[in-house]
């Protein structure tokens, strides 16, 4: 046909042969393909290196820097009402709440609302536990008790006056505040210790936050000290006052009333009384003689 390329035998076997080859190349590909070991996958790219905090620590509670706190003993933070008689921990207690009326803030003003009502339902108490204290001082200092005392109590009320814990503080003077308006009076020296521990659990918390930030503070001034400003670690406080012990009630004395003056029968595994001594029996002090003895003679008479 016109137009049509006539090819002679011979191209038509390349042809054919080409085609032949080039898929027989195919197929070879493919089994070699099914046949070898498959290629693992690459390894996950390396994760970056953990971020490093280069921001210098902060204090807690928004307190201020190089804040000094007191020194652990016995697993807690040296404070002014450690070694409390009941009533010593009564009036920390009435000194405490007494903050809190001053310096708890809220809606219903209950923190001072409670400390008035504590005042007027427990006053006969609260005065009674303020004299025995007074009494403590006087016993153990004598002349110089008041001063003792007042210093104490400065204390006292700058401990539970600390600003950064005021947050955390006032809602537990409440709490406790509403326990004691519950309670009769006869119970507040035995719930007394038990309250004070409750009023400085959040200044312990405290103490122990800013001993952590003390910690981190030291690790970041030893990896970054050499391009800022390194501050020394704060002295700790030095111990509080300790108050006295209880002393007794003046014209107190105490009396010793036997058994037998109550002519109360012993008890039965009681030991035998002791009997009285007796004396001694005379011994002679000459030795005795058989000689002949002076007879008596009579007295002579006026007749004679």
């Amino acid at each position: 046909m016109p137009g049509m390329t006539v090819r002679s035998p011979s191209e038509k076997l390349m042809i054919v042969l080409r085609r032949f080859y080039g898929r027989l190349s195919l197929v070879s590909l493919a089994v070699l393909a099914a046949c070898s070991t498959p290629v693992a996958p690459p390894p996950p790219p390396t994760p970056p290196p953990p971020l490093v905090e280069t921001v210098r620590p902060l204090p807690p509670m928004g307190a201020v820097e190089n804040m000094s706190i007191p020194e652990i003993q016995d697993g807690k933070y040296l404070t002014p009402n450690r070694k409390v008689t009941s009533n010593t921990a009564l009036w920390h207690v009435r000194m405490a709440l007494n903050v809190a009326a001053l310096s708890c803030r809220s809606s219903a003003d209950l923190a001072r609302l409670q400390y008035n009502r504590l005042l007027h339902v427990h006053g006969p108490i609260l005065t009674q536990a303020n004299e025995a204290v007074d009494r403590n001082y006087k016993v153990a200092y004598g002349a110089a008790g008041f001063g003792a005392r007042e210093r104490l109590n400065t204390t006292v009320y700058n401990f539970f006056s600390l600003p950064p814990v005021m947050k955390s503080f006032c809602p537990v003077a409440e709490a406790v505040g509403a326990k004691l308006l519950a309670m009769p009076s006869s119970a507040l020296l035995d719930y007394a210790p038990t309250a004070l521990a409750e009023l400085e659990k959040p200044f312990q918390d405290f103490y122990a936050a800013y001993a952590d930030y003390l910690r981190r503070l030291a690790e970041w001034q030893s990896r970054f000290g050499g391009t800022v400003n390194v501050w020394a670690v704060p002295s700790p406080l030095p111990p509080p006052p300790v108050p006295p012990g209880e002393a007794p009630r003046q014209g107190f004395a105490p009396s010793v009333t036997s058994a037998i003056q109550q002519n109360l029968p012993p008890p039965p595994d009681a030991a035998p009384a002791a009997q009285p001594a007796r004396p001694p029996a005379a011994a002679p002090t000459q030795p005795a003689t058989s000689g002949p003895k002076l007879m008596v003679q009579p007295l002579p008479t006026n007749t004679e």
